[in-house]
């Protein structure tokens, strides 16, 4: 799935950032036996239903052009809402500045299993945390069990 997932992110990133707006994450799905490919956009305005099927209508008319998926599918557009599951590195440095809860695999020292804390960015398979008492902290992405945004 998630070959899937970055091959569409690449197809149509592009597209999605000349219209306007940034494309978050694309997750495939499947849901009472349908495969669903869920396109995740924002901005800092914010995202409208209009912006939504906007959006929906330019990636179906390049997917239906560069076929790059077999069998049936539904395609989805939303926004990643406030409490946005984080889970590729692209993700937590897209929402820089945001609080987030970070479940981790294991403790780590003075934080416990759970870091939380604002986001400061991410790269080359780390997260950078700043939490309330410790101040920065790195994260490993294999150390992080689950995370999601807060507010």
């Amino acid at each position: 799935m998630a070959a899937t997932d970055e091959r569409l992110f690449d197809l149509t990133h592009e597209l999605v950032r000349g219209m306007g707006f940034a494309l978050v994450d694309v997750r495939e799905t499947t849901e009472y036996g349908r495969r669903i490919f869920r396109f995740f956009i924002d901005r800092d305005q914010g995202i409208s239903v209009e912006d939504c099927g906007a959006v929906s209508r330019e990636i179906a008319y390049l997917l239906d052009a560069e076929d790059p998926i077999e069998g049936a599918y539904s395609l989805e557009v939303s926004s990643p809402g406030l409490d946005h599951d984080l889970v590729r590195e692209r993700e937590y440095a897209h929402f820089i500045g945001r609080a987030a809860r970070l479940v981790l695999r294991a403790p780590l020292d003075g934080v416990g299993t759970i870091l939380t804390g604002e986001l400061l960015g991410a790269s080359r398979g780390q997260v950078m945390v700043r939490h309330p008492e410790r101040g920065e902290i790195r994260v490993a992405l294999t150390d992080i069990a689950r995370a999601r945004l807060e507010f």
